[in-house]
């Protein structure tokens, strides 16, 4: 539900408040994606279907929830809180050694400043082909582990309303600091989710107020954060065309930028397109999940992601990736079929969520892991949250970072 109604359902209903909308050119938006008019009678049906497979999907969730008995484990949960910071502590470590590898792979800080987010990782992968991917999908399942135990310990600390100043500073600084070596701010994006549901589950009701009084300024930077990552030597140079190329639309500007509502709009478009303009890809996307461990110089026609397909489609010729929500990865798949496939994929999580919390003890960490992973998978594509979700569970297994993680004790009668 987080992820569907942030990175869907929030776009959506700006576009339909705003009747529409054009990403300011400064951010160089194919036109067959850029621009999105709802008074134009061609995009009824792709609403339509949207509509139709949030509203099923949400439905699903309303008759098939776990009532609050069926909820109550007849042991309590206890977190070993010396233990979740130290796995805070050694997935940080690990990130810091990540960074320092690749600014050295990259020539130094002065050419890691200078090069462009994406273009590095591409520059990478020519470089050192399979073995970085590899080290990337290690990379990438550290990290996810390093947000879902910030998740837990801030969770743990507003459910007791204490406050661990350090560990805090700490959780901050490694968003922060992930945000500026990567480019990439769904991590911080994810964190913050998790902070506010956790707010709203224990009822802390005056920070939640505190939070929406500062929004404005986080969403503000947040949003602008997008634009200036693509080279931090020419932040200053950026700055006037950022703020003078979309006067009178910065709130719309900013609300889109911070819930990636491109992605909604590029959704928008392949309702449109596909199976008319566009063939359908039968699955071809969801194939990456189980050729993705055979080297590409072994199979070099292995499909790429499906970010990388619908950029191809809507950005020919440049090396760039495209974010659809997982509704727009059903669509261009099997077409009208995503709104019941979408219903589909939200009862499958239902039953996995009720499995692990008849075991929630044992899997804790992993909880809050596949908490981030699925708000994730709302935003992207299934097989590389898939993909993620492995290399996870290894890194989890070989660092046994679940043992000693919880304890249980009987409920009292």
């Amino acid at each position: 539900m987080a992820g569907l109604g942030y990175f869907l359902l929030v776009p959506l209903t700006l576009l339909v408040l705003n009747g529409g909308y054009t990403i300011p050119s400064f951010y160089d938006a194919n036109d067959l994606y850029a621009s999105v008019d709802l008074s134009s009678g061609q995009y009824i049906i792709p609403m339509l279907v949207v509509w139709l497979a949030l509203l099923f999907s949400f439905q699903a969730i309303v008759l098939l929830k776990p009532r609050p008995k069926a909820c109550a484990t007849k042991q309590k949960i206890f977190i070993n809180e010396f233990k979740l910071r130290r796995i805070l502590l050694l997935t940080f470590g690990l990130a810091l050694l990540d960074y320092a590898v690749s600014i050295w792979m990259l020539g130094g800080l002065e050419a890691f400043i200078v090069s462009h987010w994406y273009n590095r990782q591409l520059e990478m992968v020519e470089r050192f082909g399979d073995a970085y991917v590899l080290y990337t999908q290690l990379s990438l399942a550290n990290q996810i582990i390093f947000t879902a135990a910030a998740a837990l310990y801030t969770a743990r600390q507003l459910q007791l309303r204490i406050l661990n100043w350090r560990y805090s500073a700490l959780i901050i600084c490694a968003f922060l600091l992930q945000m500026v070596i990567s480019g990439n701010r769904i991590f911080t994006a994810l964190y913050g989710l998790s902070v506010l549901i956790s707010c709203w589950t224990y009822s802390r009701k005056r920070l939640i107020a505190r939070l929406l009084i500062v929004s404005p300024v986080i969403l503000l930077i947040f949003s602008a954060w997008g634009y200036f990552r693509h080279n931090l030597s020419t932040v200053s140079e950026d700055i006037p065309t950022y703020l003078e190329g979309d006067l009178g639309n910065r709130t719309m500007t900013t609300l889109m930028t911070v819930t990636e509502g491109a992605g909604v709009m590029v959704l928008l478009h392949i309702v449109k397109d596909f199976g008319g303009k566009f063939d359908y890809l039968y699955g071809l996307s969801y194939s990456k999940a189980i050729l993705f461990a055979v080297p590409r110089r072994f199979y070099p026609q292995k499909p790429h992601n499906f970010t990388a397909l619908i950029a191809h489609v809507y950005e020919p010729g440049e090396d760039t990736s495209l974010g659809t929500t997982q509704l727009g990865e059903l669509h261009a798949n099997f077409g009208i079929l995503s709104v019941l496939l979408l219903p589909l994929f939200t009862i499958l999580i239902l039953l996995l969520s009720d499995k692990l919390l008849r075991n929630i003890g044992k899997y804790v960490l992993l909880s809050g892991l596949l908490f981030m992973l699925l708000i994730w998978t709302a935003r992207t594509t299934f097989e590389d949250n898939f993909i993620t979700f492995l290399f996870t569970v290894l890194l989890i297994k070989s660092l046994r970072l679940e043992q000693g993680l919880c304890y249980q004790q009987p409920a009292e009668s």
